[in-house]
């Protein structure tokens, strides 16, 4: 049960109509609400981030920060549910950093979409900070979602560690008998029976109560876009796919399918690693 939800925003004024949809988001789980406000040092564009940082008085971004704070917690006030708010500034280059050793606890990560941060290089390294430091399921949550439940998800498929603990998340949030669509993206789409564990998870799904069917389709141009439009297509509530990542030195890049995703979710999207 989701209990604890942890919101990301930026301080930008862009950031509201998200605000406003996480926060409805848990007035109808009827959950505690934990909003972290990050502030970043200002840029002379958007673009040249995490470079061309500016020079401002470090009293004046306290100041600035401060009052941003108090126009946030006024739009918090008429909330049903119970929020702390707080907020984290540094330079862009650190200030995701600066979230990850404040250890954020929560049942479910609640971030918008891309276009709802000044900063899209920010956004994604907020949300790979998050993915891969924390052990906890991400929420991307389109800005004008109306997501009350899941009865209905679609699964994005493939055998690998990131997936089986995707499987686990949705499971903990789905609803009681929920539709869950295991959907395999193949380029050939051989049939569900071919593809590996698929069988065995559909059994577990129906173990748990779920009704769940396996469906192939074809890459197309874009897997992520491939889900996207099955779960459209459906008019289910909820994608679920494992959030996966490549190492390299010094660094942690996401894999396509979740950078496609992370700039042009048009549906709940639930992340795990």
């Amino acid at each position: 049960m989701i209990q604890d939800l942890l919101i990301a925003i930026d301080n930008s004024a862009g950031s509201e109509p998200f605000l406003d949809t996480a926060i409805a988001f848990a007035e109808r789980l009827d959950a505690f609400a934990k909003v972290t406000m990050i502030s970043a040092g200002p840029l002379a564009a958007a673009e040249f981030a995490p470079f061309g940082a500016i020079y401002v008085p470090e009293d004046v971004l306290r100041s600035d920060e401060a009052a941003r704070l108090e126009e946030v917690r006024a739009r918090l006030a008429s909330a049903k549910v119970p929020v702390e708010l707080r907020g984290i500034s540094d330079d862009v280059a650190w200030v995701a950093g600066d979230l990850r050793r404040s250890h954020p606890l929560a049942d479910l990560l609640v971030v918008g979409p891309a276009d709802s941060w000044e900063v899209p290089w920010l956004h994604r390294r907020v949300v790979e900070t998050l993915l891969l430091s924390t052990g906890t399921p991400l929420l991307l949550l389109p800005t004008q979602s109306t997501l009350a439940g899941v009865g209905h998800a679609v699964l994005g498929w493939k055998p690998s560690r990131e997936a089986i603990r995707t499987v686990h998340d949705l499971v903990a949030i789905a609803d009681p008998g929920a539709v869950i669509d295991v959907v395999v993206v193949d380029e050939k789409a051989e049939g569900a029976a071919d593809q590996p564990g698929v069988a065995d998870l559909i059994q577990h799904l129906a173990r748990h109560g779920f009704n769940a069917t396996a469906h192939v389709i074809a890459t197309g141009d874009s897997a992520a876009e491939a889900l996207e439009e099955f779960t459209l297509r459906h008019k289910a509530d909820l994608l679920a796919v494992g959030g996966y990542a490549h190492s390299r030195v010094r660094e942690v890049v996401l894999g396509g399918v979740t950078r496609d995703l992370l700039g042009s979710a048009r549906v709940p999207v639930l992340l795990s690693h």
